[in-house]
Protein backbone atom coordinates (compact mmCIF):
# COMPACT_ATOMS: atom_id res chain seq x y z
CA UNK A 1 0.00 0.00 0.00
CA UNK A 2 1.62 3.35 -1.15
CA UNK A 3 0.46 6.71 -0.08
CA UNK A 4 0.22 9.20 -3.13
CA UNK A 5 3.71 10.10 -3.77
CA UNK A 6 4.98 7.39 -1.72
CA UNK A 7 7.15 4.68 -3.94
CA UNK A 8 8.02 1.23 -3.16
CA UNK A 9 10.67 -0.48 -3.72
CA UNK A 10 11.68 -4.39 -4.19
CA UNK A 11 15.16 -5.43 -3.99
CA UNK A 12 16.00 -9.01 -4.87
CA UNK A 13 19.94 -10.46 -3.74
CA UNK A 14 20.95 -13.92 -5.22
CA UNK A 15 23.78 -15.23 -2.87
CA UNK A 16 27.05 -17.27 -4.42
CA UNK A 17 26.55 -21.03 -3.38
CA UNK A 18 28.07 -21.59 -0.06
CA UNK A 19 27.55 -17.43 0.69
CA UNK A 20 24.22 -17.80 1.86
CA UNK A 21 24.60 -16.66 5.75
CA UNK A 22 27.11 -14.19 4.53
CA UNK A 23 24.18 -12.13 1.88
CA UNK A 24 21.23 -12.10 4.24
CA UNK A 25 23.64 -10.75 6.85
CA UNK A 26 25.16 -8.21 4.19
CA UNK A 27 21.52 -7.24 3.84
CA UNK A 28 20.28 -6.78 7.24
CA UNK A 29 23.81 -4.93 7.82
CA UNK A 30 22.92 -2.70 4.60
CA UNK A 31 19.35 -1.72 5.81
CA UNK A 32 19.81 -1.59 9.05
CA UNK A 33 23.39 0.74 9.58
CA UNK A 34 23.26 3.00 7.13
CA UNK A 35 21.72 6.90 6.97
CA UNK A 36 18.67 6.39 4.74
CA UNK A 37 16.68 10.23 4.41
CA UNK A 38 13.25 9.63 2.77
CA UNK A 39 13.16 5.83 4.03
CA UNK A 40 9.54 4.78 5.70
CA UNK A 41 10.06 1.67 6.05
CA UNK A 42 11.76 -1.62 5.03
CA UNK A 43 10.73 -5.21 5.43
CA UNK A 44 13.17 -7.78 4.46
CA UNK A 45 12.55 -11.49 3.25
CA UNK A 46 14.52 -15.07 2.70
CA UNK A 47 12.69 -17.12 0.09
CA UNK A 48 11.75 -20.71 1.11
CA UNK A 49 11.85 -22.33 -1.90
CA UNK A 50 15.55 -20.98 -3.18
CA UNK A 51 17.76 -20.42 0.07
CA UNK A 52 20.10 -18.08 -1.58
CA UNK A 53 17.31 -15.88 -2.71
CA UNK A 54 16.85 -12.26 -0.29
CA UNK A 55 14.34 -9.85 -0.82
CA UNK A 56 14.12 -6.27 0.85
CA UNK A 57 10.61 -4.62 0.78
CA UNK A 58 10.99 -0.93 1.26
CA UNK A 59 8.79 2.41 1.07
CA UNK A 60 10.73 5.60 0.28
CA UNK A 61 9.14 9.17 0.12
CA UNK A 62 9.68 9.31 -3.51
CA UNK A 63 11.71 8.31 -6.25
CA UNK A 64 14.34 10.84 -5.79
CA UNK A 65 15.30 9.76 -2.01
CA UNK A 66 15.69 6.31 -3.31
CA UNK A 67 18.37 7.09 -6.59
CA UNK A 68 20.02 9.43 -3.87
CA UNK A 69 20.80 6.81 -1.30
CA UNK A 70 21.54 4.80 -3.88
CA UNK A 71 24.15 7.16 -5.14
CA UNK A 72 25.17 7.45 -1.82
CA UNK A 73 25.67 3.43 -1.08
CA UNK A 74 27.70 3.36 -4.39
CA UNK A 75 30.54 6.33 -3.22
CA UNK A 76 30.34 4.12 -0.05
CA UNK A 77 31.71 1.30 -0.77
CA UNK A 78 28.29 -1.22 -1.91
CA UNK A 79 30.68 -3.35 -4.33
CA UNK A 80 32.37 -4.72 -1.05
CA UNK A 81 28.88 -5.70 0.39
CA UNK A 82 28.06 -7.17 -3.14
CA UNK A 83 30.87 -9.70 -3.41
CA UNK A 84 28.83 -12.39 -2.07
CA UNK A 85 26.33 -12.25 -4.58
CA UNK A 86 25.89 -13.92 -7.82
CA UNK A 87 24.92 -10.48 -9.63
CA UNK A 88 24.60 -7.27 -8.36
CA UNK A 89 21.00 -6.49 -6.60
CA UNK A 90 18.16 -5.89 -8.84
CA UNK A 91 15.74 -3.61 -7.84
CA UNK A 92 11.97 -2.37 -9.07
CA UNK A 93 10.35 0.68 -8.52
CA UNK A 94 6.79 0.17 -7.74
CA UNK A 95 3.57 2.30 -7.33
CA UNK A 96 0.46 0.73 -6.79
CA UNK A 97 -2.23 0.52 -9.05
CA UNK A 98 -6.03 0.13 -9.04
Amino acid sequence: MSDQGTITVLIEIHAKDGQEHEARDALLHAIRTSEKPGLVGSTEYADLDDPGAFYAVQVWEDADAFHAHMRDAAESGMDEAIRVLRARPRTALLRTIG
